[in-house]
């Protein structure tokens, strides 16, 4: 948990590879929200390009678009958007069966671009984390805590 009643400000350095100014702007300083967003994040579209990628090499390529479709929202809300553009050509060309070939790659470049981002959010919430040490001894969460969360949304 981060502390309550202070203003715990993410990401105060703009990044090359993501943008928090539309989540920032939608959840109105609510800092847990966003920080509840970007773990989901993490969890979520990496496991999506897996599965992509899972789908590409069983030469299901056709059953990727549903994939790209889910990952594109959580793409765009986080301002990716050279990783956006690739991911939008990813769904296209799996929906209409246009140029697969192209689709190896752009998956590709997609990847390197969003391992390029997660990379830079945990270097900045590492830093952000750091900053806080002495702040009501509080750290950020924890992967337990974030699969405990995720039990308590299911159930």
């Amino acid at each position: 948990m981060y502390p309550i009643g202070k203003r715990f400000q993410p990401f105060n350095m703009p990044s090359a590879h993501y943008n928090l100014d539309y989540l920032q702007q939608v959840f109105q300083g609510n800092d847990a929200m966003v920080h509840r967003i970007l773990d989901s994040f993490e969890e979520q579209v990496p496991a999506y390009f897996a599965e992509m990628d899972k789908r590409w090499h069983e030469g299901r390529w056709q059953d990727i678009h549903p994939l790209a479709h889910k990952a594109k929202s959580s793409i765009g809300m986080l301002g990716m958007t050279a990783l956006l553009e690739h991911v939008v050509h990813i769904e296209k060309i799996s929906r209409t069966a246009a140029e697969p070939a192209d689709m190896r790659d752009r998956l590709d470049q997609a990847r390197t671009l969003l391992d390029l981002a997660l990379d830079a959010m945990r270097r900045d919430r590492a830093g952000q984390a750091g900053g806080r040490a002495g702040m009501e001894g509080l750290s950020p969460p924890t992967s337990e805590s974030r699969r405990t969360r995720r039990r308590l949304r299911r159930a």
